[in-house]
């Protein structure tokens, strides 16, 4: 239809062209037939080679758009025929119309095809007959044009940061469950598996790392690093990443050290301790299937915890299914994902600490008392710190704000996200609606095209 409208207009044009000169022609006042018979092959000449390269560009209009589908077909990885033979069926049929065209065509296709990349290159040119540029010579127009597509499945590497804090109690901690379990089975699917790593982080007031992780960052015994607890990374933010070897010690809280099968509201309970950059489904599965709710929200704990997971420094310090990775940053083949998910606001580190006194009497007693390592502002300003630092590292962000109230907490949760349509307000209880938005999203940027 377009070509057609277009071979319409020309055709007003130029009867409209010869009417002019014509009345030009049978002018006789002054000079204006001199004139017009100086310019009229001037004028025609002009108007009919516009109307040439309007042709010309109508086709390579076509030309163009043919071959950048050819190349994005042809870089599939799940195409199963030559790429040449895939860019010349779309080229030819761009040109069908034209069929004068098609014995002009040269088509060079080029693809480096590894086992996750295919890279097309394509040049295609035609030489297309002119009509009244004839009369100047310019017999035909070369139209040349060029395109590159790129499918990559790149290696993917995600920390899910889940609050299973007190205020999850009852259905919402449910919807997280079944929510979280879903998530799992989207990017681990079948095809996506060998090249995915999923660090699952249940926190409260703290995180637990298991006993491996442990091992390379508790001062102290054999049996006393060996254990799985949640360690008291200190309260200097931003935390440098790369730690002291074996320098930590577990957090203690009503003068408990909190490993083993100890745990408080600082610390969850043995078996919740987070698993680092795994592909066993069934062990993420189990993980997720056994969050209770309990303690207080270490928001910033919990979301420095992720960033390590993901961050190069931590190489081999991690444990899981993948010894060479958290990948660096630089690695172009991988992408670094960090959801963190919560109901509440980011709660202050508290501890309590036992201690002696005399009562009324004279007699020695022993109390406990509560102190703040630092304040719930602190707490924010220590998350945003966490965010920014992965953000600036090319990390994308998810952020999902689950029945969340309060402008600060939410305001809190959108900034972290790395871009606006990353944040997740969930305002009933159909947070797995969040998340399966999110895997859509991750499933998406694995497929570079």
């Amino acid at each position: 239809m377009f070509r057609l409208g277009t071979d319409f207009s020309e055709g007003v044009q130029m009867q409209a062209l010869l009417a002019f000169i014509s009345g030009l022609t049978s002018d006789r006042r002054g000079n204006v037939a001199i004139v017009m018979a100086l310019c009229s092959g001037v004028l025609v000449t002009a108007v009919g080679g516009a109307l040439d390269y309007s042709r010309s560009a109508t086709v390579s209009s076509e030309l163009q758009s043919a071959l950048d589908s050819g190349a994005l077909a042809a870089a599939s990885l799940t195409q199963d025929r030559a790429p040449t033979d895939v860019v010349r069926a779309y080229v030819e049929a761009a040109l069908e119309d034209h069929p004068q065209l098609l014995a002009s065509l040269q088509l060079d296709v080029n693809a480096d095809i590894s086992l996750n990349s295919r890279v097309v290159t394509a040049t295609a040119s035609v030489s297309m007959p002119t009509t009244i540029l004839g009369l100047v010579g310019i017999n035909s127009l070369t139209l040349e044009h060029f395109s590159e597509a790129i499918e990559q499945v790149r290696d993917v590497e995600i920390s899910l940061v889940l609050d299973v804090s007190g205020s999850m109690r009852g259905s919402k901690i449910n919807a997280l469950r079944d929510a979280a379990e879903e998530f799992v089975e989207i990017v681990l699917a079948a095809d996506a598996a060998e090249r995915t790593s999923i660090s699952v982080i249940p926190y409260n007031g703290g995180v637990r790392t298991p006993s491996d992780v442990n091992d390379d960052l508790i001062d102290g015994r054999n049996n006393e690093r060996r254990r799985s607890g949640c360690v008291d990374m200190g309260t200097d933010y931003p935390i440098d990443m790369e730690l002291p070897y074996r320098q930590m010690a577990f957090t203690e809280y009503n003068g408990d050290e909190q490993s083993g099968n100890n745990s408080s509201s600082f610390c969850p309970r043995s078996n919740m301790e987070s698993e680092f950059l795994s592909q066993n489904e069934g062990r993420l599965r189990g993980l997720i299937n056994s969050l209770r709710d309990g303690g207080n929200t270490g928001l910033d704990v919990a979301t420095m915890w992720g960033a390590r997971a993901l961050d190069p420094a931590w190489r081999g310090q991690l444990g899981g299914s993948f010894s060479d990775r958290p990948a660096s940053y630089a690695d172009r083949d991988t992408i670094k994902i960090l959801v963190v998910m919560t109901d509440g606001q980011a709660t202050a580190q508290i501890r309590t600490e036992e201690y002696t006194y005399y009562d009324w009497r004279g007699r020695r007693r022993t109390g406990t008392r509560s102190y703040e390592i630092y304040s719930a502002r602190q707490a924010r300003e220590n998350m945003a710190d966490a965010c920014d630092e992965a953000e600036d590292n090319g990390v994308q962000i998810y952020t999902i704000a689950f029945q969340l109230s309060g402008d600060t907490n939410r305001d809190l949760m959108r900034n972290c996200a790395n871009k606006p349509q990353n944040y997740y307000q969930v305002e009933n209880l159909d947070i797995a609606e969040a998340f399966s938005s999110i895997a859509a999203d991750i499933n998406r940027l694995r497929l570079t095209r």
